[in-house]
């Protein structure tokens, strides 16, 4: 049984931050991914002015102009490859939290790791294993990125900080506000209060209580999202009343049908 004391020592750790900068990468996730391959530590961030292929969930590219926060992060959590996935909901509240503050706007999160404003997507979020027992934790951010430069994509609408409040944000602080609400977040996940997250995650959420239509390794489920698992899995009830749980890993999607 953990007792309080190691309880909030778990609440209060700190990362140890460092900081790789470059112009320009193909992907912040696959250089972090190699030097994670390499022994680097957790807490090593990948940051870079833009990147030529950058991806989204599924292979899906990421448009990755100068003026966002493009940055990957190597971690070393000891998870289960199951709560391993939740790490893209902590990502998902702590850039929700960091950019909504700093901007003084609402932002939201539709599951499973997109942060959006009024529907429009500001940033994802990827998690992918990086090798030598690593996690990597990619966040691509609109931060400055003027509406002429953002993606004009069929299947969603894009903004960035910049559209949504026309100034623009020193990025580097920002990325350390990010950085502390990850941390807080990550080490409160990893503890026995991770439950704790699913209340800000039901506050912050587009899609909980909603009715949506999920894909997930070839299976197509309909019905509401009746709850989030601590986990950061959804569980779906279905017309006809059984429950499903869907784990946001693996290939993905969901679709808001109605509210």
């Amino acid at each position: 049984m953990t007792n309080g004391s190691d309880q909030e020592e778990g609440r209060s750790r700190r990362i140890a931050w460092r900081i790789h900068s470059f112009g320009k990468v193909g992907s912040t996730n696959d250089v972090a991914r190699r030097i994670a391959q390499g022994g680097a530590p957790e807490g090593t961030i990948v940051l870079a002015e833009t990147q030529a292929s950058g991806r989204g969930r599924r292979g899906s590219a990421w448009h990755s102009p100068e003026g966002g926060l493009w940055f990957s992060v190597v971690l070393r959590p000891h998870l289960t490859a199951e709560r391993a996935g939740g790490l893209s909901i902590v990502g998902a509240l702590a850039v929700a939290r960091a950019a909504g503050d700093a901007a003084g706007i609402a932002t939201s999160i539709k599951w499973p790791n997109d942060v959006v404003v009024d529907g429009r997507k500001l940033a994802g979020i990827m998690v992918e294993t990086g090798g030598n027992g690593a996690l990597v934790v990619g966040v691509g951010l609109n931060v400055n990125v003027a509406p002429e430069d953002l993606p004009d994509l069929e299947w969603y609408e894009a903004t960035s900080l910049l559209r949504e409040t026309g100034r623009t944000f020193v990025r580097g602080a920002l990325l350390a506000r990010i950085a502390r609400e990850f941390e807080t977040r990550y080490f409160l996940y990893k503890s026995p209060d991770h439950h704790e997250l699913v209340e800000e995650w039901r506050e912050l959420s587009v899609v909980f209580g909603q009715q949506v239509r999920v894909t997930a390794r070839g299976k197509i489920l309909e019905g509401t999202v009746h709850a989030l698992d601590d986990d950061g899995g959804i569980i779906v009830r279905l017309p006809a009343g059984a429950q499903e749980k869907v784990l946001p890993i693996g290939d993905v999607t969901l679709t808001v049908i109605s509210s």
